[in-house]
């Protein structure tokens, strides 16, 4: 059985706080069918980087996000693996 899942990480511009941040969402589609997800962080939009769906620098701001959303799709990726065996089983 072919499935395909692809994730992006992308920031709402339309949800912006007061304080100028916008939040990090994760989108996942599996065969054409759209998931978005929150991921409750927030950064300046200047900093974020839209070809990489990553922060931009090395401060520790930004080693933190970028590791929080290298663990979310890790988890993502873990769930996949865990689906298809149960369908193979």
């Amino acid at each position: 059985m072919k499935h395909k899942l692809s994730m992006l990480f992308y920031t709402k511009s339309s949800k912006a706080t007061k304080k100028g941040t916008v939040p990090i969402y994760l989108r996942i589609t599996i065969n054409g069918v759209r998931i978005e997800i929150s991921t409750s962080k927030y950064i300046e939009l200047a900093k974020w980087n839209k070809v990489a769906g990553k922060m931009k620098g090395t401060t520790e701001e930004a080693r933190t996000i970028n590791s929080y959303l290298d663990i979310l799709k890790s988890k993502v990726y873990d769930i996949e693996k865990d689906m298809v065996n149960n369908i193979l089983c």
